[in-house]
């Protein structure tokens, strides 16, 4: 649970980042094509949080209304169960995906919401899904969470997703690490984070 706090603290972190730099659009903007990653390494445990507009991830922000529509829509939930995909990882630090969690705009009535552990298990509690404004836009994305038989030899990650969905130019980043917290920005050109 410490490594869930420090999620959320890295989130807290991000979210007062954004506040101050872009005040004037509110709290957590939404802007198409701008991603946000938070990152926690504590102990043996790393956790990635991502979240983008749907209309990025999916190609829409509507409930899926036709078959092309839900197809594309199961699609993209595929992908982000593939987080392996989207991040690559240093494979000397041995990193094994152990949970997951799909996040999915609220309108959409047949989202997967699941919570899957490595074992096939799934964890199934509720809880209020953000990400869906007053506007009508939508976010989604996911939280991974590895445990590295090597820690110390996690020293970044390349954020591969951008070929995955092109429409995201960029991925704004925070963090807290081993050695202190980290913000930076990624975009398809300067897709590796070091720390």
């Amino acid at each position: 649970m410490k490594a869930v706090t420090l999620l959320l603290a890295a989130a807290a972190f991000g979210a007062q980042a954004n506040h101050d730099e872009h005040e004037s659009h509110g709290h957590g903007a939404h802007e198409h094509g701008h991603g946000h990653l938070n990152l926690v390494l504590d102990g043996n445990q790393l956790m990635i949080e991502l979240q983008a507009p749907a209309a990025d991830l999916v190609g829409f922000e509507h409930a899926a209304k036709n078959d092309a529509e839900k197809a594309q829509y199961a699609k993209a939930m595929t992908q982000l169960k593939q987080p392996d995909a989207l991040f690559r990882l240093d494979p000397a630090a041995g990193c094994t995906l152990t949970q997951q969690e799909l996040n999915a705009p609220k309108d959409d009535h047949d989202h997967d919401h699941d919570h899957d552990k490595a074992d096939g298990a799934k964890d199934e509690h509720h809880h209020d899904e953000a990400g869906h404004t007053d506007t009508g836009h939508a976010d989604m994305g996911a939280m991974y969470t590895y445990t590295c038989a090597a820690p110390a030899k996690l020293t970044g990650l390349e954020a591969t997703l951008f070929t995955v969905y092109p429409s995201l130019e960029k991925l704004s980043v925070q963090g807290i690490l081993p050695t202190g917290q980290t913000a930076a920005e990624l975009t398809p050109s300067a897709y590796k984070l070091s720390w």
